[in-house]
């Protein structure tokens, strides 16, 4: 019996923690505002990933790993929600850092608004 319980309160979790993260993605695409998106993305993302996204902003051609270009294919099939924690926690071992602390869930909505439209 115990393990049918344990069973049942990991299916519990599971269930939980999917149906919060479709949730959060799913808040993403309906929340966001890419004009504001862009405005953060000139005035943080730029340097580095430059005006149209390619990665050759200033500093984004003297990175080592590059910075990324999102209008790459290899980019373009990455999932939505894999890149929005690569913005929010940062990627190891790159100049990318994270900007979970410093914007607001509503920001990185529109961030990535912004930023997704480099797929088209």
């Amino acid at each position: 019996m115990r393990t049918g319980v344990r069973y049942a309160a990991v299916l519990c979790a599971s269930v939980l923690f999917l149906g919060s993260l479709l949730s959060h993605l799913a808040s993403v695409d309906a929340a966001s505002d890419p004009a504001k998106g862009k405005a953060l993305y000139e005035k943080h993302c730029l340097v580095c990933h430059g005006p149209q996204g390619k990665g050759d902003g200033p500093a984004g051609r003297m990175l080592k790993p590059p910075a990324a270009d999102f209008t790459s294919a290899e980019s373009k099939k990455k999932p939505e929600g894999d890149l929005r924690q690569v913005v929010e926690i940062g990627k190891p071992g790159t100049a990318m850092g994270p900007w979970k602390c410093q914007l607001s869930q509503a920001e990185l909505s529109d961030l990535m608004g912004y930023v997704l439209t480099f797929r088209k």
